[in-house]
């Protein structure tokens, strides 16, 4: 999974350069203007087959058609408008479904923390997909930008304390914090036009920076292929505004937050009794 998942990762990285390069207040940019929805096009394509592919190679059913739901409609609003207002409601639903049932009910802070950070995505896909389709209306565009952006700075507790990796999260938050003081104008446009952040203050993206970094480059550490890959897909997509967005997201988070016997395991069963319940071979309760 970590291999289409990379390739995935490309196609959305070149979508994103792609679009800021156009965009860029410089002459001359040297990017032509069909190239924009081309890319585009292709990452939309690209995230929702690799979340298609992530969801047939699960033994668990419920897990599979959420992601399922997430990948088709995100690959069909990709090349038809008029699938967006299904995707609107299909990319979000079917990702809260599939991370819900592979997260389980949190036995533990450890679970609860992870299953606020995958949720946090499949809300922010649902608020900013919502309101692009003029479901309902600009509030909730930033405040899916804001769920996202916290979505992504709450990834840094997949880092587990690596000093290493939080440090490169900390460069990355100088970093953002830097070009918005030494140009706020350009780098609210560039996230406005490369990662589709709306109505969020600069420091959040800074935030945002800080966490996705750090849980990068902790996966690279632990060679973790899931989690480094994921994180940069959630780096790179920005906010799920779009369904090619929306379902990189979604692949970016099932890849960062949920572990492989959560996704991969075992067929959902009903529970079975505990063995230690269940009447021996002398007919009295072993118990």
């Amino acid at each position: 999974m970590g291999s289409i998942g990379l390739l995935a990762a490309v196609a959305v990285g070149v979508a994103t350069a792609v679009r800021v390069l156009y965009n860029a207040p410089v002459e001359p940019a040297g990017v032509p203007s069909g190239a924009v929805p081309a890319v585009s096009t292709v990452a939309g394509v690209a995230a929702g087959v690799a979340l298609a592919s992530v969801a047939l190679s699960t033994d668990r059913p419920v897990v599979r058609v959420g992601l399922l739901f997430a990948g088709v409609f995100g690959v069909l609003a990709t090349v038809s408008d008029g699938a967006t207002v299904a995707a609107a409601v299909a990319v979000p639903t079917g990702a809260a479904i599939a991370f819900a049932r592979a997260l389980g009910t949190p036995a533990a802070y450890v679970d609860l923390r992870r299953s606020v950070v995958a949720l946090a995505f499949a809300a922010a896909a649902g608020l900013s997909l919502a309101a692009t389709a003029g479901i309902v209306g600009s509030p909730f565009r930033a405040a899916g930008s804001v769920a996202f952006l916290a979505g992504v700075t709450l990834l840094a507790v997949r880092a587990e304390g690596d000093p290493v990796a939080l440090v490169a999260g900390a460069a990355a938050f100088v970093g953002v914090v830097g070009a918005s003081a030494a140009a706020p104008y350009v780098t609210g446009g560039a996230l406005l036009v490369g990662f589709a952040v709306v109505g969020s203050p600069h420091v959040l993206v800074a935030t945002a920076a800080f966490g996705g970094v750090a849980a990068a480059v902790a996966g690279v550490r632990k060679r973790d292929a899931w989690l480094a890959v994921g994180a940069v897909l959630l780096l790179l997509s920005g906010v799920p505004a779009t369904p090619g967005a929306a379902t990189a997201v979604c692949l970016g988070a099932a890849l960062a937050t949920l572990d492989a016997d959560g996704l991969f395991g075992a067929p959902d069963e009903p529970d079975e009794p505990d063995a230690r319940d269940s009447p021996g071979a002398s007919g009295v309760s072993a118990r």
